[in-house]
């Protein structure tokens, strides 16, 4: 059996010796308590006469009432009055928000005709925009254009009405909502449009950037390609290029981007330079004054490789252009500003 430390003599004296001290410190306030309570109850026992004296000779009516009674009415009454004022301020405050709430509405009713308005008339645009964007897809080399803008519908937004026609039509979505759809749709085939066309642009940018397109000398053409009367014999000759005619010492420049293949001296031809471009073009430029360039420089389109002079057999100012591609020669004039760069 464990031991108690405290014996209940101990604990008795212990609460004596508590209850003395409070006694000996706080009994002065718990005095003060008591008289003060004594006199609340005290006053709130008084009676008060209340009376009613009519003006007429009816009987005087009087009642006593306690202050008690009177502080109880008059506490009811503050209560009263303060949850009444409560109320009516938020009854006040949620009318003033519905007629806020009915104001933002006919606002919204209205903003949501103006996005209607703006949704058709987008539409109407892009209607409008689809046939050039049509066009541009057709010059790209084998395109479809029959399943261009094909159309995988926009799902249906409640498919329990596919069981039944019943109100089939009261959940079906607004036609600006298919509208947006579609124009969402009909942009995303644009964008993919545009990247086949910019692809296209790049290649065929290439192609132009290394193909003879340019003048090679601001002039004049005096002979064309084919067959013509030789100037000398008055003989039937197949000319190969065409004489271009023009100031001495004007410039001359490279048709295309290429890499200088020959430079020469030919008796009938006089000084000629060769260049050579990608896909099998080689152009020709003879009876030059004077060249700027050396054998196996790259050059690039527009460059000025010589200059006009009359060397070799010529009796005026010229530049004979000839255009090859491969092994055989064709005639210049169709790659004359055709494409500038």
């Amino acid at each position: 059996m464990a031991l108690n430390p405290f014996k209940e003599s101990n604990l008795i004296d212990l609460r004596r010796t508590i209850k003395d001290y409070f006694k000996d410190h706080l009994g002065w306030l718990s005095l003060i308590i008591k008289e003060k309570w004594k006199q609340f109850l005290t006053k709130g026992r008084e009676r008060i006469t209340v009376m009613f004296i009519p003006h007429t000779e009816k009987k005087i009516v009087n009642f006593h009432i306690s202050i008690f009674t009177i502080s109880i009415i008059a506490g009811i009454l503050i209560i009263t009055v303060t949850i009444t004022s409560i109320m009516i301020i938020n009854h006040s405050s949620t009318i003033k928000e519905v007629s806020q709430l009915k104001k933002y509405g006919s606002n919204s009713k209205i903003k949501v005709k103006v996005y209607k308005e703006e949704i058709n008339k987008l539409y109407s645009i892009f209607q409008t925009f689809k046939p050039e964007i049509t066009h541009l897809y057709s010059l790209i080399p084998d395109t479809n254009i029959d399943t261009l803008w094909a159309k995988g519908g926009v799902p249906n937004p409640n498919p329990d009405m596919d069981k039944g026609n019943s109100g089939a039509g009261e959940n079906s979505p607004p036609l600006e909502i298919l509208s947006m759809q579609e124009i969402k749709d009909e942009l995303k085939t644009t964008k993919e449009i545009l990247e086949k066309i910019k692809g296209f642009i790049k290649y065929r940018k290439q192609i132009i950037e290394n193909t003879p397109s340019i003048w090679p000398v601001d002039g004049y053409i005096i002979s064309r390609y084919g067959n013509r009367s030789s100037p000398y014999n008055f003989r039937q000759e197949f000319h190969r290029g065409i004489d271009i005619e023009a100031f001495p010492s004007t410039e001359i420049r490279s048709t295309a981007h290429g890499n200088v293949q020959e430079i020469k001296w030919d008796p009938a031809l006089g000084l000629t330079i060769s260049i050579k471009h990608k896909y099998g073009f080689v152009t020709t430029y003879s009876h030059l004054q004077r060249v700027s360039v050396e054998n196996g420089q790259k050059v690039s389109k527009g460059e000025v490789i010589g200059y006009v002079g009359k060397t070799g057999k010529t009796t005026k100012y010229i530049c004979y252009y000839q255009v090859r591609i491969g092994t055989e020669f064709v005639d210049p004039m169709p790659y004359l500003n055709r494409i500038s760069k």
